[in-house]
């Protein structure tokens, strides 16, 4: 599994059902969660998730929390997480927004930072206009004309900004001592330093030694953690940023795809088809063309 889990074609082992907003990108799923994957897994969004008659054991840098029923919880998805388990037969409606829409929302900045730093956010209180608003974008996931889309966006944007101005409790913060456990001494904080640098920086030139010089390890450790938390080399995590980026524009806009790899940060097209083809099974063209079908 790569680490384009929330883009369009791979949210199949999330949900039944989505859709991809043609304005905003904002994802939703409604689903009963199933199956979880060995891997932790990432991706470049805002997630926002509201469980019905269960709650959810989820795991962030190793760490294990428990996400509760019929409140909001909300984190940045760029930090590893995987689904550990759940105690009952319910549901979970999930929405996500990608990070360069979620600064344009321009919400308190408090709110914002805390959501940046890693920190995994619940609710103040359980909201008794949650579940109806949850259920109606679960009844809505198949409405693709574009002003049902924006509406979506729009309520999303309205939950965390209500969320965002009466308070929230914090589940999980990477900073903690007692996150220290996960896999020992300074590592989380040095591995979340990472990756918040891939995060705001994978479309520029970087590479393996410029994201180990931010946390202050050398190259070689800093490969070696990133194997043990995603199972996966920086140079690969550098790519499926990228790649995760280039499908959002291909789906978004009318770019040529001569533009859309530089502004990935690919070096040249070629190698932007060859990474593009390697982890979708087809051409960024075709991808494109799937995308505008229906």
């Amino acid at each position: 599994m790569t680490g384009l889990e929330a883009e369009r074609g791979y949210l199949s082992h999330y949900a039944h059902s989505g859709y991809v907003s043609k304005d905003r990108v904002v994802y939703m799923q409604h689903h009963q969660p199933g199956s979880f994957v060995e891997h932790f897994h990432f991706h470049p969004s805002i997630e926002l998730n509201y469980l019905v008659d269960c709650d959810m054991l989820y795991s962030f840098s190793g760490t294990e929390i428990e996400i509760q029923r019929n409140r909001f919880c909300v984190f940045w998805a760029a930090f590893p997480h995987r689904a550990v388990g759940v105690n009952a037969d319910g549901w979970i409606t999930n929405a996500y927004v990608s990070l360069s829409e979620f600064l344009r929302w321009s919400l308190p900045p408090a709110f914002v930072n805390t959501l940046l730093s890693g920190a995994v956010l619940l609710s103040k209180e359980q909201d008794p206009g949650d579940g109806p608003l949850t259920q109606r974008w679960a009844r809505e996931l198949d409405q693709e004309n574009l002003e049902w889309q924006r509406l979506h966006a729009s309520e999303v944007e309205a939950r965390l900004r209500r969320m965002a101005l009466e308070g929230w409790d914090v589940l999980h913060q990477p900073n903690e001592a007692t996150t220290e456990k996960a896999i020992g001494g300074n590592a989380v904080v040095q591995f979340e330093k990472m990756l918040r640098y891939v995060a705001e920086h994978y479309a520029d030139g970087i590479n393996s030694s410029n994201v180990a010089q931010v946390a202050g390890v050398s190259t070689n450790y800093a490969i070696l953690l990133f194997k043990k938390m995603l199972g996966r080399t920086i140079k690969s995590h550098i790519t499926d940023m990228r790649i995760a980026h280039s499908q959002m524009l291909l789906a978004e806009t009318d770019q040529k795809i001569v533009t859309i790899s530089m502004d990935c940060g690919f070096g040249s097209v070629s190698a932007f088809y060859e990474a593009f083809s390697e982890r979708t099974s087809v051409s960024p063209a075709v991808f494109r063309r799937q995308s505008f079908k229906g």
